[in-house]
């Protein structure tokens, strides 16, 4: 029995360890997006003063950096990014729903695991928008948050969703 206990330990430590070291190089890589979205996103062309209050922003966009849309915003890709390391898409639907898809293929940890249970939105006019998500990081926390963002276009033929303002950040640990 020792000898199974001593293989069991040895998975055990063996798999948090991997845990762990794929949980930081994900958020190293997503340091890193996040520093170069928000720094491309200041020297690209914003045109959103030509929005009027009768955009919509209807469709489904990839997105490759989504953990920071409480910093800084985030990106909405017309086409399929060539990584697709992390990968989502959203969907704006006509009835302000939004559907949000983790099209990440593998994740070697389950730990932090983005999903968006429910989101809506709603256009305030003038390309400001208001997000409302309720998800959670698999194994660590759920949250609630209503955000503001102001849509842009990208140089790169891309939207922009800068955040203007955080409403609502409400977060909870994952087992209440």
């Amino acid at each position: 029995m020792k000898f199974y206990t001593k293989i069991l330990l040895i998975f055990t430590v063996t798999l948090l360890f991997n845990c762990d070291r794929k949980q930081k190089q994900i958020e190293t890589w997503n340091n890193r997006i996040a520093e170069f979205n928000s720094d491309s996103t200041q020297t690209e062309t914003a045109k959103s003063s030509n929005r009027n209050e009768s955009d919509e922003i209807v469709g489904k966009f990839y997105v490759d950096n989504f953990y920071h849309y409480l910093k800084s915003g985030f990106e909405l890709h017309i086409k399929k990014p060539k990584s697709d390391f992390i990968l989502y898409t959203l969907e704006f639907k006509k009835n302000g729903e939004l559907i949000f898809e983790d099209l990440t293929e593998f994740y070697d940890c389950g730990n932090g695991i983005l999903s968006i249970n429910k989101g809506k939105w709603k256009a305030n006019g003038k390309g400001i928008y208001e997000l409302t998500f309720d998800g959670e990081y698999a194994l660590e926390s759920k949250f609630h948050t209503v955000s503001k963002y102001q849509l842009v276009d990208l140089k790169n033929g891309n939207l922009g969703m800068k955040l203007v303002k955080v409403i609502e950040n409400k977060r909870k640990p994952a087992w209440e």
